[in-house]
């Protein structure tokens, strides 16, 4: 067997096994889904998330990953999807996200000034 037949049944191979796993979980892009509301919302100038919006507003970039966590969750749920992969099959879910971010954010200002003239 040359060194070119060797080649083209490796191709050959090679293309048979894109074509049936294509869309398998072996590694999917699923972080440029909602990327636009994460970087608005929960990322910083230093590209982490210190001094992000969502740090800023709730003074724990801790906290402000978990909220993370929660806003890709009920995003999935308010989309009828289990998971953020499964995204992409959904028109306009960051939408959904920024709504969710804002409301969050908007009730953690609301109840801040509320404390604040309380005290």
């Amino acid at each position: 067997m040359t060194e070119q037949e060797k080649q083209e049944i490796i191709s050959e191979i090679e293309g048979r096994l894109l074509k049936k796993y294509k869309g398998s979980l072996f590694k999917e892009d699923d972080s440029a889904v909602l990327k636009e509301p994460r970087e608005k919302w929960f990322k910083g100038e230093d590209g982490a998330g210190h001094g992000s919006i969502m740090a800023q507003a709730f003074d724990n970039t801790i906290v402000s990953w978990q909220i993370w966590e929660m806003m890709r969750k009920l995003t999935c749920v308010i989309c009828g999807q289990q998971y953020v992969r499964h995204l992409p099959q959904v028109e306009n879910p960051e939408v959904i996200c920024k709504v969710l971010c804002q409301t969050v954010y908007d009730l953690r200002k609301a109840f801040l000034a509320r404390t604040e003239a309380v005290v």
